[in-house]
């Protein structure tokens, strides 16, 4: 298929005429996608990223323990936010007071009723059979009654009777009743040890009752038994004390009350309580009144403390710190949501840096960087964030990824670090705001310039302090400001830590990343740097050749806002290993003899391509950064060496030419960065070598140089899109213009005549003209004599321009 012609493709140039563009080949895939072991890398490296962040996140919630009541608090706890919660001990008392209240549920227990008659039967027997032992049937009405009337001392302990009796011993009228106490004495003594729990109203009774009244007394004592058992029930707490007046109101009322009470004592003794507590049943009445209290509520504020370190945790404690989610009751729930969260913001993030700046999203170390700074930031949060949140190097990360990639792929890193932080919970808000703030301040104040930093340390330390006495304002109210002067002092030097350790870190970023910042460039791109020292004094039209280069590929680079002091960088770079044999190569020669022109086409390439293990080497040597680097084989790609390899078709015939021989070995660009100095490199030894062009002229050539590289796929692994090159090309061509500008025309200092315009005069000097024109013959017979003669033997391609430029 035949390649069109640049005149089919044309548009306005700089200048506003007809210029012809590259030929655009839609089936020429420019993806910056990686691809093969690339996207394994690629993948590899986000998937591992993911999980030690996620990691760092959760680390907070798997080590720390579960919170239990009587133990210590390792740490004081304040309030997340503002909440009403549960006031847990206030609502235990009311429970307590309604199980208190709840009556008991009793239950009928008839089982005792008959026990409480065996027992009255037993009483009557012991009755009649004191009444048989003691010989009261022998005793006169009124020896009972002496008896009756000393009735407390007959059943008195030994001690206390023989006291009494003494008393009554001391008068002769009382000897009688003397002999009568203790004989009752001595029947009640021996009664007891053979019935103990005979009641001393049995005695009384024996006394008052006598035989032949004894079954109507018994027959009235069992109808009040019947009556109370069939009406009353008697409950556990109540003693028998307390229902022998209820026992007496049944009793007849024609009795003396000194027989009434006796009777009812030995009744009250038989009964057997024949009501239970159902405990059960009082235990779910206690429950359900306590389940029907309403819960006590009680404000927290926020940052409020609710438990001090070393403190001892009470059950109210930790319920309140369940209720706020923060004793680890249940971490599941949790991680999956934090998992959840990390995934929805780097998805973001990743759109965001996609839509800003792709070629940082599908570049290995650029995502390691990424991801390192992310874990580190989440890393910190997680061990100190509880006691120190104010030192999180949440504004370091956001200034190291600003010295990278610029401010908005940073910006679009730090905003889903700041939500995925709150949502992890891990620094307090106050401290959260004022870090965030403060890393914004870093984004906007960051200058490329070195000297420079510290002012914007200086200026994050202040940001982070004054956010920080505003967020506790509101939050706290204007009365917190006088307990905020150590605290903002503690903002304002982490602040500035913060941006040290940004600093202090990117010597060690830039090794282990293979990045470098625009400080490191600066220092390479010095004029003093030693080797290009030696690259000016061993090889100087190397020099001069690679400051055009810059120039050119500065222009191109700022058109479509790549990375400009990486591509000045590069091109001073690009050529070092031409130092080893400066001689070889044509802007070195100085008018000496071309050695090619004595070699055969394989010496030659192997001398030229040598140039580009030799500046690798030197690039080692000099520790330039792998991104500097990467200039040196990139800028040759994988184009040919079209010189050699037409020397090589005139000599043998271009059927015996095999044209990867004389291909650079690669790789070819992998950026625009890269790729733009390919094409400043080649668009700059043609111009050069062209006499006295018009801008015309040099657009064409420059159009040439655009369309070669693109249709032989040397972009094709950058990230360099179509319409890119085109401002690439435009940007080219104002550079030119600037260099090439036109001058003045000085007369000869012979003539002392004034300077005028050109267009005032139209004679050129004498002594201007025949300079350039000698100048241009020597360059002419220069390229002239580097150039083979075709032998008729083929289609042979033509070399653009001159040899080994």
């Amino acid at each position: 298929m035949p390649v069109r012609t640049m005149a089919s493709y044309n548009a306005k140039s700089v200048t506003g005429q007809t210029a012809s563009l590259p030929v655009y080949h839609p089936e020429i895939h420019h993806d910056i996608f990686p691809t093969g072991r690339s996207f394994f890398n690629w993948l590899t490296m986000g998937i591992v990223g993911f999980t030690l962040l996620f990691i760092a996140l959760v680390t907070t919630y798997l080590v720390r323990p579960e919170l239990r009541a009587g133990e210590f608090a390792e740490n004081t706890i304040k309030a997340p936010q503002n909440m009403r919660v549960t006031d847990f001990a206030a609502t235990a008392q009311a429970k307590e007071r309604a199980q208190r209240g709840t009556v008991p549920v009793f239950s009928v227990d008839r089982s005792g009723d008959q026990t409480c008659k065996n027992r009255l039967e037993e009483v009557f027997d012991n009755l009649k059979a004191y009444y048989d032992e003691s010989g009261l049937s022998q005793l006169d009405q009124a020896t009972k009654d002496s008896l009756l009337a000393h009735f407390s001392t007959l059943v008195a302990s030994d001690e206390t009777f023989d006291a009494e009796v003494a008393k009554l011993n001391t008068q002769p009228a009382n000897a009688h009743l003397v002999e009568a106490l203790k004989a009752q004495h001595a029947h009640i003594k021996r009664f007891r040890t053979q019935r103990p729990l005979t009641l001393d109203a049995t005695f009384y009774l024996a006394m008052t009752v006598p035989p032949e009244e004894l079954p109507a007394f018994k027959a009235s004592v069992e109808k009040t038994i019947n009556k109370l058992l069939a009406i009353h029930k008697r409950y556990p707490h109540e003693t028998s004390v307390e229902w022998e007046p209820v026992i007496a109101e049944f009793l007849p009322e024609n009795w003396q009350q000194a027989k009434k009470a006796k009777t009812a004592q030995l009744i009250a003794s038989a009964l057997q309580t024949n009501v239970q507590v159902n405990e059960k049943a009082t235990a779910e009445k206690a429950e359900q009144s306590a389940a029907h209290v309403a819960p006590v509520y009680k404000l927290i504020t926020k940052s409020s403390v609710i438990v001090k370190r070393h403190q001892l945790l009470t059950q109210g404690d930790v319920e309140t710190l369940r209720e706020l989610g923060m004793a680890q009751t249940n971490r599941l729930p949790m991680i999956m949501g934090l998992g959840i969260s990390l995934l929805a913001a780097i998805a973001l993030a990743a759109g965001i840096v996609y839509t800003f700046d792709a070629r940082h999203l599908f570049q290995t170390n650029s995502i390691g960087l990424m991801y390192a700074v992310a874990i580190a930031v989440a890393t910190a949060a997680s061990l100190i964030g509880d006691n120190y949140p104010q030192f999180v190097p949440l504004p370091a990360a956001a200034l190291v990824w600003t010295i990278f990639f610029g401010r908005r792929v940073s910006s679009a890193l730090t905003v889903p670090l700041i939500v995925i932080l709150a949502v992890a919970q891990l620094i307090e808000g106050r401290h959260l705001i004022a870090l965030s703030t403060a890393a914004v301040a870093a984004v906007i104040c960051y200058t490329k310039h070195r000297n420079s930093l510290m002012l914007t340390g200086f200026v994050v330390g202040m940001t982070q302090a004054v956010a920080f006495i505003l967020s506790s304002i509101m939050f706290n109210g204007l009365d917190s400001v006088h307990h905020l002067g150590r605290p903002t002092l503690f903002e304002l030097f982490a602040g500035v830590v913060s941006c040290m350790l940004a600093i202090g870190s990117l010597p060690f970023l830039e090794s282990i990343f293979g990045m470098v910042t625009p400080f490191r460039l600066a220092e390479i791109t010095d004029a003093e740097q030693p080797l290009l020292r030696q690259l000016e004094e061993t090889a100087p039209g190397t020099y001069q050749h690679s400051l055009a280069v810059a120039n050119l590929a500065e222009g191109g680079a700022r058109a479509i806002g790549g990375d400009v002091n990486l591509v000045r960088a590069g091109a001073l770079y690009h050529d070092i290993g031409k130092m080893a044999r400066p001689k070889y190569f044509i802007e070195n020669q100085l008018g000496a003899k071309n050695p090619h022109d004595d070699m055969t086409p394989e010496e030659s390439r192997q001398r030229v391509l040598a140039h580009v293990t030799d500046g690798i080497d030197l690039a080692e040597k000099y520790r330039l950064p792998k991104a500097v680097q990467d200039f040196i084989p990139m800028h040759q790609g994988t184009s040919l060496m079209a010189y050699f390899y037409h020397k090589a078709c005139v000599r043998d015939g271009v059927e015996n030419v095999d044209p990867k021989f004389y291909r650079y070995p690669g790789p070819k660009p992998q950026s625009k960065e890269t790729a733009i100095v390919m094409l400043a490199d080649v668009s700059e030894a043609v111009t050069h070598s062209m006499h006295d062009p018009t801008q015309e002229e040099v657009e064409l050539a420059i159009d040439k140089v655009f369309q070669n590289r693109w249709e032989d796929g040397q972009f094709n692994e950058s990230s360099l899109t179509y319409q890119e090159l085109i401002k690439v090309r435009q940007a080219f061509v104002r550079v030119w213009r600037t260099l090439h500008h036109e001058r003045l025309k000085y007369p000869s200092t012979t003539t002392g005549r004034m300077a005028i315009a050109p267009e005032m005069n139209g004679q050129k000097n004498d002594d201007a003209k025949a300079n350039q024109e000698n100048g241009a013959d020597s360059s002419a017979k220069k390229t002239d004599s580097n150039q083979p003669t075709s032998n008729g033997g083929g289609d042979i391609p033509e070399p653009p321009g001159g040899c080994c430029s």
